[in-house]
Order: C-alpha cells, then sequence, then structure tokens
C-alpha cells in the first residue's frame, strides 16, 4: 500500500464488495475531485483523510462493526485525523460513518453522515464544525466526540433512530466566542416539537441541546455594531441662508484590506442639515462581528463625501478612530465591550510613503465637519444701470439763461478766459480814444 494516495481533478469509482475500497498507510487526500467508494470493511481506510476544494464523496462499507471512514494512526505514527473543508460528503456504515481516532474537523462542506447501529459520527480527540457548514447525523446512538466539540457558523440535523430515548447529540457543543444559537428545534421522546430558544432563552438554550432525540440548530456569526459621534458645522458664506442638505462620511484606511471588500458590513453616516447651525449625527458600522474586527483592529480614518453640489464648500478634515475590545463580567456571565479614540490627523509625505498622523495626542469627543454655503443673490432688476437716459429736449440750457459777462464761471480755463477778456476791453479802450480824437479833429477843423 502507498504511504499517500492523492487524489486530485479526476473521477474513481471503487467497488470492493470483498475488502477496503481505499486504503493507505499514509494520509488520503482528495483535492477537487469525485471519488465513490463502496466496500465491504470500509470505503476508505487510512491514517488521515483530507476532503477538500469542491470534492464530492461518497463511501460506505456493509461489514458489521466497520466504518465507511476508518482513519486511524498506526505504527507509531501520528494521525487520526479528519478534515473536510468546501466539499460533499456522505459516508454510510454499520458503525459511525465517519470515525477519526483523534481530530475531525468539518468547515464549508455539507456532510451526511450515518450509522445504522452506532453513532453516526465520532471523533477521539476534538470535534470542530464551522465555515457555514451543513452537517446531517443519523444513528442509533448520540453523536460527539471524547474531547472538546466545538461549533462556529453551521446548521446541524442530528437525529437518534433508537426506539429507545436516547438523544441525538453525546454532549451541548461549545458555541464559538464570535457566533451564537439563531435557531433550535428538539423534538422529545414523545414526539413534541419544542422551539428551545421561545422556550427556554438563547442563553438556555445552549446547554440544552444535547437532551432530545431530534435536534436541529442553526449557529451564526454575531453580529457588532460601532457607533461614533460627529458634529456638522452649517455657515452662511453668501447673500442667501444655506438650504436643506444631506451630508455623508466615508471611511478608508482600514485595518485590513479596503472597506469595499466588505460586502456584509453597513456603514451609514448621514445627517440632513436646514439653514446655518450644528447638526450631531452617527457613524455606524455594523455587520459580522469578525469583519467589524478586521476593519478596526489597526484603526480607520474617516472624512466627509464631496458630492459636488453648487454653491457648498466641503470640509477637508480627517480623523482617525482606534478600537478597543475588553472583556466585562455581570451576574456571573462575561459580555464584551467596546471604547475607542478619536484624532484629528493630517496626511504627511515621508521617505515611505504619505501617512495619516495625529496632530495632537489628546483625543477629541467628536468629529467636527464644516460646510459654508456661498450662494449670492442676484441684482434686482431695478438696480441696473440705465443705457438709454439721453437729456430731454426740454432739458437744453434756454438761450437766455446765458450767464452775464461779469458772472462768467471759474473753470480750469478762467485764466485764458481773462486774458481775452482783458483783450477785449483794450480794444474796446483804443476804439474810445481814437474816436475821441477824431472828434477833436473836427472841432479843430470848425474853427
Amino acid at each position: 500500500m502507498p504511504a499517500m494516495f492523492r487524489c486530485a481533478q479526476r473521477n474513481i469509482a471503487v467497488n470492493a464488495p470483498g475488502g477496503v475500497g481505499i486504503a493507505s498507510d499514509g494520509t488520503v487526500s482528495i483535492d477537487n475531485a469525485q471519488v465513490t467508494s463502496a466496500a465491504l470493511y470500509a470505503g476508505i481506510d487510512a491514517i488521515n483523510l483530507f476532503i477538500e476544494n469542491g470534492s464530492v464523496v461518497d463511501i460506505s462499507a456493509a461489514e458489521d462493526s466497520c466504518n465507511a471512514a476508518f482513519v486511524s494512526p498506526r505504527d507509531g505514527a501520528t494521525g487520526g485525523n479528519i478534515r473536510i473543508s468546501n466539499s460533499n460528503v456522505v459516508a454510510k456504515s454499520v458503525f459511525p460513518g465517519l470515525f477519526a481516532d483523534n481530530n475531525l474537523a468539518i468547515s464549508g462542506a455539507s456532510v451526511q453522515s450515518t450509522s445504522t447501529a452506532d453513532s453516526a459520527l465520532w471523533a477521539s480527540g476534538d470535534l470542530t464544525i464551522g465555515g457555514n457548514a451543513h452537517v446531517t447525523l443519523d444513528g442509533k446512538y448520540p453523536s460527539g466526540c471524547n474531547g472538546n466539540f466545538t461549533v462556529y457558523a453551521a446548521e446541524i440535523d442530528a437525529k437518534n433512530t433508537n426506539d429507545e430515548n436516547i438523544p441525538a447529540l453525546s454532549d451541548s457543543p461549545v458555541i464559538g466566542g464570535d457566533y451564537d444559537l439563531t435557531y433550535a428545534v428538539a423534538v422529545d421522546g414523545e414526539g413534541t416539537t419544542i422551539d428551545l430558544i421561545e422556550h427556554d432563552g438563547i442563553e438556555h438554550a445552549k446547554g440544552f441541546l444535547h437532551l432530545y432525540k431530534n435536534i436541529h440548530f442553526v449557529t451564526d456569526e454575531k453580529s457588532a455594531t460601532y457607533s461614533f459621534p460627529f458634529t456638522k458645522v452649517v455657515k452662511k458664506g453668501g447673500d442667501i441662508a444655506p438650504k436643506s442638505q444631506e451630508f455623508e462620511l466615508e471611511i478608508f484606511n482600514v485595518g485590513v484590506g479596503q472597506i469595499e471588500d466588505y460586502t456584509d458590513v453597513t456603514v451609514t453616516a448621514t445627517v440632513t442639515t436646514n439653514g446655518a447651525g450644528e447638526y450631531e449625527g452617527l457613524l455606524t458600522i455594523q455587520g459580522p462581528k469578525s469583519q467589524i474586527r478586521d476593519i478596526t483592529c489597526e484603526g480607520f480614518c474617516v472624512r466627509e463625501k464631496n458630492t459636488g453640489v453648487a454653491n457648498w464648500t466641503y470640509s477637508d478634515a480627517v480623523y482617525q478612530i482606534f478600537c478597543n475590545e475588553y472583556e466585562i463580567a455581570t451576574d456571573g456571565q462575561s459580555a464584551i465591550q467596546f471604547s475607542y479614540d478619536i484624532f484629528p490627523v493630517q496626511l504627511v509625505e515621508t521617505d515611505n510613503g504619505a501617512f495619516y498622523e495625529k496632530t495632537q495626542d489628546t483625543p477629541v469627543a467628536s468629529m467636527t465637519f464644516e460646510n459654508v454655503y456661498t450662494e449670492k443673490a442676484a441684482p434686482a432688476a431695478n438696480d441696473k444701470p440705465a443705457t438709454d437716459n439721453k437729456p430731454g429736449a426740454n432739458t437744453k440750457p434756454a438761450a437766455n439763461n446765458k450767464p452775464a459777462a461779469g458772472n462768467i464761471p471759474q473753470t480750469s480755463d478762467n485764466s485764458a478766459l481773462a486774458i481775452e477778456f482783458a483783450v477785449l476791453l483794450m480794444a474796446a479802450g483804443a476804439l474810445t480814444v481814437a474816436i475821441a480824437v477824431k472828434k477833436m479833429r473836427k472841432g479843430h477843423d470848425v474853427r
């Protein structure tokens, strides 16, 4: 037998009515392949079994006390682990359809495991189910493990087909810290259907999952909601009062990846203003807890969206928020709380690129973003200067309104006018003298 059996990107059908379908003294790895193995003693017998990447596997064993998948260490080698991820597996046998002599982990897979005489599924070590796996168990005795039974995001439908009133699970699973029970319906030995969450509440129901002959429950990741305050300041910068306007913030430079990667996370940060003044708002981030933790783990930045609405100036302020989780105990139960610090930041160029750095060491209580409305009022029609106000005909100076000789208006040409006037006077005087002389001459002639 080979030390390792690997099946990748191929179809294999094995029919072993007198023995083992696939056997290995090492690891059997099925990677993106379709495998059918129907056998007498075991569909797959190996030290480790890994089924992954969209594989489709159907295995079975017909002999009494045998398993469809028997995975166990041997000859001193370590192993006994079954790992099923993102694949479809059907396992059916007299004893547990899937038996791991160490740990059994199912993640993001569809698994149906059936036993006609024993537990549907069993692990001698730890049993872990998550990744939104869908697991259907059908057996005569409880399924479970000897180690820790932990469930994250999953749907598990476990049935006990024994005539006796025996539960379907050997123990209640521990539900991972970021996950919670969202659905739990049980059927007891008398055939009564019970909604455990409605009947007992979520916390009590978590401890009752192993008490029923039939149990169907769903666990999902917890949702987290973080809220941060901000203030919107609106000022009048023109002639007209600011109109009603909706403003929105956005986050960027998140802890892990880009904010666009988090399609399950909702970010809301809008405020509607109506006139000059201050308006309070909340930036809220809501979504799966693990994703919220990834976004906030190393801090994230906040700024205002510039939507380009006419007559508005937009704030260029940027803030960075750092979040911290801490655990508190209340009434014997622990709860996770969170705190945050808000710092104004600015973009700084360094030798390694541009980074946002704090502008002060003391956090602020709230983010503040200022907007100015700058619209100017249009001039009124009667305020325009006239373009055709020529003087009317009757506004011309009258002919007899000429200034008198002694009342010549003083202008910048007064000196020239004075000289001209003096010349006229001199000319008039000369004319007078000439006339007088002529008269005198006439008188002399008479004599």
